[in-house]
């Protein structure tokens, strides 16, 4: 590349990183229940019971609030659980960026007062440069409710839950999996037509820039903690010790150790929202190096999923959702989308949509991405050449020790430095599932 271009590109690449955040994106989590949040997310285990999975409880003696899982499944649903109450009031998502789980970063924008605008530098509304993003490392722009006046600076959520190997040492992962598997899907709207509701597929922003972060610090619990357990009636007398502390809103972070790690789970790698342009690009979220805010590379923790589709067409499989959703709605009293949905997904699927979803495979190695980029872009000729898997081999999110359990904090938020996070959409919908296999070979 001779020096003209290579400020060219150069130019063209700030271009973008000098818009994508500048997004709010306003949604609400799948509706099927009446408790949409808690019913919209899901954990299962995939590979027979070689891990179990369970919810986080809590109890607060004086001031001091300790965490200890409940009872061990092969999956976990919120809604049985008080502790996910919180889920049920959360705020629309705005877009945020984050390399490392406790470092978030929240765009700062000129305003009338602004120096820079005055002079006609810049615009009201423009980007500031991201040193001076705010950065929020006390969980204060996470779980906020819908009443908060902060949640349209910045917001995303994060779940507390537990993993345990009963067996032996055990490499954990997200998986395409064969139960419930792995996926982020908006949800298909109907819409009114001549005689009658068709279903139709929005899938766009929310999807591509989607990403669900699992921070995991492997420190042992070295409070009462196991106290509160043993008293607990999902104690199992095999567990005698705890890996996993985390911090919460204006406290911060403690670790014991710099073995923290925090994996990113794209999950729609390809989608992209114009539909023609089936490349990847290289994601490169704001972290802080601690000093400054800086674009990093998380080419080393980042697993990569293919789109993610409704099944549009009937096959072998099955039938299509669109054949699903007329037989439900025939006979029905219809007098209006948001009828024709509740009647759809709450009533007859009962949030049951596992059989009308594709899953995008997982790329077999992370760093085959890396290899087959240029400018931050792998074109589709190249994705299509490059192996697939059920999990990202050369990422993993921790090693299980047999019997101890591990507390996990997972995130859940839209990456502003994605290339689609560009422009606002209003009330989009998504059914978001995770599935956690992996190997018992230990990482080496």
């Amino acid at each position: 590349m001779n020096r003209a271009i290579g400020k060219l590109v150069v130019a063209l690449m700030a271009l973008v990183l000098s818009v994508v955040m500048v997004v709010t994106i306003s949604y609400a989590w799948m509706s099927l229940s009446s408790t949409p949040v808690v019913e919209g997310i899901q954990i299962t285990i995939g590979g027979g019971n070689t891990i179990l999975v369970a919810a986080n409880l809590t109890e607060t003696v004086d001031g001091v609030e300790y965490n200890y899982p409940a009872g061990f499944r092969d999956s976990l649903k919120f809604s049985l659980y008080d502790e996910y109450d919180y889920l049920n009031n959360l705020a629309p998502l705005s877009a945020v960026s984050t390399a490392d789980g406790i470092n978030w970063f929240l765009p700062e924008r000129y305003d009338i007062n602004d120096e820079e605008v005055k002079s006609g530098a810049n615009m009201v509304g423009e980007l500031k440069s991201i040193s001076e993003f705010r950065r929020d490392d006390l969980l204060q722009f996470a779980n906020l409710t819908a009443e908060d006046e902060n949640a349209d600076v910045g917001h995303y959520v994060y779940v507390d839950f537990w993993v345990v190997s009963p067996g032996t040492d055990y490499t954990l992962r997200v998986s395409k999996g064969d139960n419930s598997g792995s996926y982020l899907l908006e949800m298909m709207v109907p819409e009114e037509i001549e005689d009658g509701y068709t279903l139709v597929d929005t899938s766009g922003i929310t999807a591509a820039s989607a990403r669900i972060g699992f921070l995991v610090n492997p420190d042992y619990v070295s409070d009462n903690t196991m106290l509160y357990y043993q008293r607990s009636s999902g104690y199992s007398s095999k567990y005698t010790k705890l890996r996993g502390t985390y911090g919460t809103p204006d406290t911060g972070f403690t670790w014991h150790s710099s073995g923290y790690k925090f994996t990113v789970y794209e999950p729609n790698g390809d989608l992209h929202e114009d539909k023609e342009d089936n490349a990847y690009y290289i994601t490169k979220p704001v972290g802080y190096d601690g000093e400054n805010a800086v674009y990093t590379d998380i080419s080393d923790r980042l697993t990569v999923q293919l789109s993610n589709k409704w099944r549009t067409e009937a096959s072998s499989l099955g039938a299509s959702v669109e054949d699903i959703f007329q037989t439900a709605i025939a006979g029905k009293s219809i007098n209006s989308p948001k009828k024709a949905y509740t009647t759809f997904y709450d009533d007859y699927l009962q949030g049951q949509i596992m059989p009308y979803v594709i899953k995008g495979d997982f790329m077999k190695n992370t760093s085959s991405l890396y290899t087959a980029s240029a400018y931050d872009k792998v074109e589709v000729s190249s994705i299509t050449t490059l192996d697939k898997a059920g999990a990202t081999d050369d990422v993993s999110i921790t090693v299980l020790e047999k019997d101890v359990p591990q507390r996990i904090r997972m995130f859940i938020w839209l990456e502003g430095q994605d290339i689609d996070c560009t422009e606002s959409i209003e009330n989009v919908e998504f059914a978001l599932s995770i599935e956690l296999a992996g190997s018992n070979k230990k990482e080496e």
